[in-house]
């Protein structure tokens, strides 16, 4: 698996074009924080995802899913882990250096 990070100015086309790709799946995620010396905590597990977007105006990332929206402000640092072209997970550095990891049930081609 190799891991490839985005630049900033390509976030949010990225997402957009993520979301066609995931749109009529049945993906789900888990969610996992990792602050360290702070805290470890895994949010969700096995939700449904509905999408995966970039707000350059507001500086947030979001990953939506059935009944949460999980938000991470100031993004530093969004990379994808891939293997063979389809991604298995997204790691997003949020502005107080903990990363948030978004891995998928399936890889996403």
């Amino acid at each position: 698996m190799a891991e490839k990070c985005i630049i900033p100015q390509e976030w949010e086309k990225y997402f957009n074009e993520f979301y066609k790709k995931i749109k009529n799946m049945d993906e789900k995620v888990e969610i996992e924080i990792e602050a360290p010396s702070v805290f470890d905590e895994e949010e969700a597990k096995d939700l449904p995802l509905l999408g995966l977007s970039y707000d350059p105006k507001d500086k947030v990332f979001s990953v939506m899913c059935e009944n949460l929206e999980h938000l991470i402000y100031k993004p530093q640092e969004i990379c994808v882990e891939e293997t063979d072209g389809a991604v298995s997970q997204v790691r997003v550095v949020d502005g107080t250096g903990a990363e948030h990891f978004i891995r998928f049930s399936t890889p996403v081609k």
